[in-house]
């Protein structure tokens, strides 16, 4: 897994020193062990996709409905996930989530049409809708702002790492065991990360929440310091603080737009379906392709999130959105011909991987960086409720598309939608500036 200096970290007034070295690791370890697994788990069902088209008779609409439907319930969610960390430890709802989209995955196994397909999918999605918001806020308290880019981006790489062995090796399952019984056995890893979040996971003794001021303290406590009783008039206007903020807004904007061409929601769907389809490349050959584009998703956000550290994250947004949207074209133009060079191929996914992957926790990094420090947590559940929830729609839009259009204009829309994104960040100001 990836690592994070937690020697030293240059704390800002206000802010939470970062936690002993050890315990740090410690979370950066169960976090991202619960990110990996749920991740294979979004790696694995693009696999059964084509067989449920030519099998089951699932249409692109269809399976493009599965990715919305799911999306859009987990999305709704995360914005309470992010305002119930005021109350319960983020160990707790990362661990009972992980155990919940387990058993998602289990459910999932037992479906052969397509309204239990949709529903178990349901399932696994709202129990990985507290991963992205209450993990990445766990992890900014660890680690502290200095180095809260490269923490941010290892949390998505260690995510990414569960990925990389998921196409070869869910594809040989798929061959010898059926896709029935590969589902049902990927259960069994988030049943581990769940239970060992809520063993090993440690909270920062300081909150992010709003809090008198307090000094700075390093000791650490196995549980938030979170008053229990529930205010519901300041909640809510606690939760609906960090829309005030124009920063905030434009990032959250940014993400919607640039859902259309995203990473794992997208482009792991469509590709393999793209090169299995009209490519007409065999299935353990795609499988290797399907590796080889999410290798990049280790090695980019991580590189992407150092790089921004020092370069600043608008600027090297800018530079992923527009590699993005070109590599995006490019693969129409490589896969074109009656005879296609895998080597082109291979070459082509390296690259595109390498960028696509490194905006998400580029994005996510910005936002805590507009939001002011006590409403991180509302902030990134706005951020991961209104991406998923209204992003998600993209996922019907290109299944549609296809179903009308065809894969090259699907493709186009998705490079655009990268360009879109960029253009709105180019309005997020300097500062934290409130919404007038």
């Amino acid at each position: 897994m990836a690592t994070v200096d937690t020697t030293t970290t240059e704390t800002t007034a206000g802010e939470q020193p970062p936690i002993p070295r050890r315990l740090a690791w410690v979370n950066l370890t169960s976090v991202g062990g619960a990110h990996a697994f749920l991740h294979a788990t979004t790696v694995l069902l693009p696999l059964i996709f084509p067989i449920l088209h030519d099998q089951y008779g699932f249409s692109y609409t269809q399976i493009g409905l599965i990715g919305t439907a799911a999306n859009i319930a987990g999305g709704v969610l995360q914005v309470v996930f992010g305002y119930l960390t005021r109350y319960v430890a983020r160990k707790t709802l990362i661990g009972l989530g992980n155990l919940t989209a387990a058993l998602g995955m289990l459910l999932t196994g037992t479906a052969t049409t397509f309204a239990p397909f949709l529903a178990f999918s349901v399932v696994r999605s709202v129990g990985s809708a507290p991963q992205h918001p209450v993990g990445n806020s766990l992890l900014a308290d660890t680690f502290g702002r200095a180095r809260r880019g490269a923490a941010i981006a290892a949390h998505v790489t260690a995510g990414n790492i569960g990925t990389l062995a998921v196409p070869l090796a869910g594809a040989a399952l798929i061959a010898r065991l059926g896709w029935q019984p590969t589902v049902m056995l990927f259960a069994l890893p988030g049943i581990l990360a769940g239970t060992s979040v809520l063993i090993f996971a440690r909270e920062p003794a300081a909150s992010t929440a709003p809090a008198a001021p307090a000094a700075p303290s390093v000791s650490v406590s196995t549980a938030p310091a979170r008053k229990p009783t529930v205010n519901w008039r300041v909640g809510v206007a606690g939760a609906l603080a960090p829309l005030r903020h124009r920063g905030v807004l434009l990032v959250i904007a940014a993400s919607v737009i640039a859902a259309g061409g995203r990473g794992l929601g997208i482009v792991t769907k469509y590709v393999p379906l793209y090169l299995q389809g009209p490519v007409r490349l065999p299935p353990a050959t795609v499988s290797v392709l399907y590796t080889v584009l999410l290798a990049g998703s280790v090695v980019g956000p991580l590189a992407a999130g150092r790089l921004s550290d020092r370069l600043g994250r608008r600027r090297v947004l800018y530079l992923s959105y527009i590699a993005a949207a070109l590599f995006t074209a490019l693969l129409v133009a490589v896969t074109s011909g009656a005879a296609p060079s895998v080597a082109l191929i291979v070459v082509e996914l390296a690259l595109m991987g390498l960028v696509i992957y490194a905006e998400a926790p580029l994005l996510q990094a910005y936002l805590i960086d507009q939001a002011p420090d006590g409403e991180r947590d509302a902030a990134l559940g706005w951020y991961f409720t209104i991406a998923y929830s209204l992003g998600s729609v993209w996922d019907a839009i290109l299944g549609a598309l296809i179903d009308h259009a065809g894969f090259v204009a699907a493709f186009a829309l998705m490079a655009a939608s990268y360009l879109a994104a960029m253009a709105v960040l180019s309005f997020v100001p300097g500062g934290r500036r409130r919404v007038t």
